[in-house]
């Protein structure tokens, strides 16, 4: 009997010991879960902190620029884009291959290819890539020369390569937002623009297309160059072509026409004014210019005040006639209250301008708001020109050649025609001499005892550099003077002057860095031996 008891015992007691164990292992298995499930959530939190730290060590290394966001990336770069440069290659081929990002931004954004800044460095894939990625955008198109290329444009290889750069732009004419082409010879030009003459529409609104100024030679007026193939033209800008007999009636807001300096042969027969149609109807023309001979524009023989251009702001006329009439015709016949600037620059030494010019049919001044006047080659200094003067009420700046200098200031009785310019802030001389700047000098002398408003004086065309120096220390004493890249010869050397002067050196050198101060002794380059003007300081 006791031994049954014993044996029972036994056996609840390993009964028990097997389910303690069994419960305890449990709770531990269930610990471990616990603390598994806890690793691995700290493992994710640690492996988020560690993303988080890498992109933010990541960020703080690289440069701002990459770390702007993509729509003020492609900002600065459109800014950038509108900028050319003749001798560079277009920048958005430079900046692909800056880095990915960059080349995945500028790939994607179609604004960035719009500017097509064409040189003869570029190729026919090049142009291609720039119409297709801009997509149907409007195109700014640029055409430029390279460097010393006076005879290779006249070569059948490099004619061929222009055109396969001009055909492909052809046929996007309906993309066209502006045109630029200037620098070429007068036939490559031609040759060029005969391409475009399958153009039957382009919403172009600005054409500015002009041959080497340094070669002769005169192009017909494209004749897609018109009101019904490009509707949307406001700003108009033709060097060197022959105007036809009328010009069309645009709606502008700027026009520039340089002619050839080929007068028309007095056997054809006088033709009306080719530029009525035009100035009349564009009724919003702000800026107006015109350079070249009167018959280029055929009769000038205009009624007073019959051209009426309300909104005028800006009238250049550069006169190149040897003979009378010319371009002073138009001054009388346009009606402009609004004008501000005016240029009037003969190319020869004339008396055109007189004081009846400026003033309308009924006596008033014709133009009472100009502020900025240039003029010369154009009065004399037999006449008073205070009728003139008077004519042009609120003159603020003027530029003078020396023949109007002497004029203006010629004293009649006890005034001065230029006294009467009581708005005057700043005189410009063009080309000075010795004897023009004596009757400046005076004038300025008599300013200053009469406690006048010192005027800012400025210099162009200065003949040589001790002139500059002369007529600079002199000028310190009476104005305030302006430098505006003044070309000066020193040695045999031309050069503008600037605050990164670098310069050889000549026997009127010491005194120009007196004149102009803040230039390094370092920044010079001693002439070589053989030079004669030489010297050291």
């Amino acid at each position: 009997m006791h031994t049954r008891k014993s044996v029972a015992y036994t056996t609840r007691s390993s009964t028990d010991g097997v389910d303690r164990l069994r419960s305890e292992l449990a709770r531990l298995k269930e610990k471990e879960t616990a603390l598994l499930q806890e690793a691995r959530e700290i493992r994710a939190v640690a492996e988020r902190v560690q993303v988080e730290l890498d992109e933010l060590i990541q960020r703080s290394a690289r440069p701002l620029i990459q770390r702007l966001p993509n729509e003020i990336l492609v900002t600065i770069l459109e800014h950038a884009t509108s900028y050319h440069c003749s001798t560079c290659v277009d920048p958005c081929w430079k900046w692909l291959g800056v880095c990915r990002r960059w080349r995945n931004v500028i790939t994607h954004t179609a604004s960035l290819w719009t500017y097509v800044n064409i040189t003869p460095r570029w190729t026919q894939t090049m142009v291609k890539r720039h119409l297709t990625q801009s997509r149907d955008m409007p195109l700014n198109i640029t055409i430029r020369p390279l460097p010393m290329r006076e005879r290779w444009f006249g070569m059948a290889g490099p004619r061929r390569h222009l055109l396969s750069l001009i055909v492909p732009l052809a046929e996007h004419a309906w993309r066209w937002r502006s045109l630029d082409i200037r620098g070429f010879p007068p036939s490559t030009l031609q040759f060029m623009l005969a391409h475009f003459d399958s153009v039957s529409y382009s919403p172009v609104e600005s054409i500015h297309i002009r041959s080497d100024e340094h070669e002769t030679g005169a192009l017909p007026w494209p004749h897609w160059i018109q009101p019904d193939t490009c509707p949307r033209l406001t700003y108009l800008h033709l060097g060197a072509f022959r105007i036809p007999d009328i010009v069309p009636a645009f709606q502008l807001t700027s026009l520039a026409l340089i002619t050839d300096n080929t007068q028309w042969s007095p056997s054809v027969p006088s033709l009306p004014f080719a530029l009525r149609d035009i100035l009349q109807e564009s009724v919003k023309l702000t800026s107006l210019t015109l350079y070249g001979t009167g018959r280029s524009f055929r009769d000038l023989s205009l009624a007073p005040d019959s051209i009426h251009m309300p909104a005028l702001h800006t009238l250049n006329l550069y006169p190149r006639d040897v003979e009378m009439p010319g371009l002073e015709s138009i001054l009388m016949a346009i009606v402009a209250p609004e004008l501000r600037h005016l240029n009037y620059v003969p190319r020869w030494p004339t008396d055109t301008l007189t004081p009846p010019m400026f003033r309308g049919t009924d006596g008033a001044p014709r133009f009472p708001r100009v502020t900025d006047l240039r003029i010369r080659n154009a009065v004399n200094g037999r006449q008073d020109m205070t009728p003139l003067i008077t004519a042009l009420p609120m003159v603020q700046n003027v530029a003078l050649g020396g023949a109007e200098i002497t004029a203006f200031l010629a004293r009649h009785g006890s005034h001065r025609p230029v006294d009467y310019w009581q708005d005057l802030e700043r005189i410009t001389v063009i080309e000075p001499e010795t004897s023009v700047m004596e009757d400046l000098f005076r004038w300025l002398t008599e300013r200053g005892r009469k406690n006048k408003t010192m005027l800012r004086v400025s210099l162009e065309e200065l003949a040589n550099s001790s002139e500059f120096l002369e007529f600079h220390e002199r000028l310190m004493r009476y104005a305030m003077v302006e430098l505006k890249d003044p070309q000066i010869k020193i040695g045999r050397t031309n050069f503008p002057i600037s605050p990164s002067l670098r310069a050889k050196l000549s026997r009127y050198t010491p005194g120009m860095v007196s004149a102009i101060g803040g230039i390094l002794r370092e920044e010079y380059t001693l002439c070589e031996p053989d030079d004669e003007n030489a010297t050291l300081l």
